[in-house]
């Protein structure tokens, strides 16, 4: 497995033990059911699309989605030994592009 396909990897069960810890079982489910029926995105898929992800929390959680956002970036970042730093004008896509970037740039 590539650095690129393990780090897809790790974000979809980020996403997932965030979620159910924050929202449990039952919630988890009707996310990723919202997800999969409105805006066609499986959650095997989150990590092709993260923009649909991200704008789906938002719909579903309001201003909640960067609170539970910023909960999944801590872990990920955690995850591979990185520190995570709000930093301004950065949405979530752009926190998982770059530490996507920065470790795929480290396996070659």
């Amino acid at each position: 497995m590539n650095a690129k396909d393990e780090f897809d990897k790790s974000l979809i069960q980020t996403i997932d033990i965030k979620l159910k810890h924050v929202f449990g079982e039952a919630g988890t489910s009707v996310i990723y059911n919202y997800l999969k029926s409105a805006l066609s995105l499986p959650q095997n898929e989150i990590p092709k699309k993260l923009d649909v992800f991200t704008e789906g929390l938002t719909r579903f959680l309001s201003s909640g989605a960067m609170v539970v956002e910023k909960v999944i970036l801590i872990d990920l970042y955690s995850e591979f030994g990185q520190e995570f730093h709000s930093r301004e004008g950065f949405k979530f896509v752009d926190y998982v592009n770059e530490l996507k970037a920065a470790l795929v740039k480290n396996d070659d």
